[in-house]
């Protein structure tokens, strides 16, 4: 049997080790809950994990499940792409010029620190349940993608910059080799998690407005009436997309890593 160079070896352990983790992290979760189900006794308030697995499936294949998915994600993209563009030009603005930065960090501040479901309830008395959802993710985002971004694009190593400039490399030539990587690195390093939370923000907005067709509705119909598995179920569904958000973010670093 031909044995497998060093950097294959290497690989595989790789591998190995980013399926077993997940997996024993999954196992240790599902052991958790089946102690907890069996010591409290009743399957009416916390079924045993197979019956919430088994509803988790089941969903897949119900009326309208893709749908609700689906526009979840979607107002998840489009919150967190508008979070992201606008963090992206205030970050930049603030790094060009110190009174913008000095005038929103308490924006920031501000933002980051104000509970979730208050936001929300406030912002319930102005906005449409649907348009509700997209800006209380974006508030939340957008505070996280700013700090990210500005601190990327602060922490350019000066004495390159000062290099560039004493070899008089054109400002156009001085952002894509410094700024733009820098700014593509936060992203990718910082996105995924960020983008998950959106996800979670979106959830619990849609549950609190009650918004037709998204996840937030399934679980709230699900608790209204006593379907525990369901319930769930559908928490299960947040779950695995956010980590599938997650999962896409930590490959498009990947790829961007091995492109450079």
């Amino acid at each position: 049997m031909k044995k497998l160079s060093p950097a294959a070896t290497a690989m595989l352990r790789r591998v190995a080790s980013n399926v077993f983790y997940p997996l024993l992290a999954f196992g240790i979760v599902l052991a958790v809950w089946a102690i907890a189900a069996a010591a409290e006794g009743n399957p009416l308030v916390l079924p045993m994990p197979d019956v919430a697995l088994r509803a988790f499936f089941r969903l897949g294949g119900e009326e309208g499940f893709w749908s609700a998915v689906g526009w979840s994600l979607l107002r998840t993209l489009i919150c967190f792409a508008v979070s992201m563009a606008a963090a992206l030009l205030f970050a930049v603005a603030g790094a060009l010029w110190k009174p913008v930065y000095k005038t929103i960090a308490p924006i920031i501040g501000f933002l980051r620190a104000a509970p979730t479901v208050a936001v929300i309830l406030v912002l319930y008395a102005f906005l449409a349940n649907r348009t509700l959802a997209v800006v209380v993710g974006f508030l939340v985002a957008f505070p996280l993608m700013f700090a990210a971004f500005y601190g990327a694009l602060t922490g350019v190593d000066p004495d390159l910059i000062e290099m560039l400039r004493i070899y008089k490399v054109g400002r156009r030539d001085v952002v894509c080799s410094l700024y733009v990587p820098a700014a593509t690195d936060c992203l990718f390093k910082n996105g995924g998690a960020t983008l998950s939370l959106t996800l979670k923000v979106v959830v619990a907005a849609e549950i609190l407005t009650s918004v037709s067709d998204s996840i937030g509705m399934g679980i709230k119909v699900a608790n209204s009436t006593f379907e525990i598995a369901y319930l769930l179920g559908w928490t299960l569904v947040a779950v695995a997309f956010s980590l599938a958000l997650e999962g896409a973010f930590a490959i498009g670093r990947r790829l961007w890593e091995a492109r450079r």
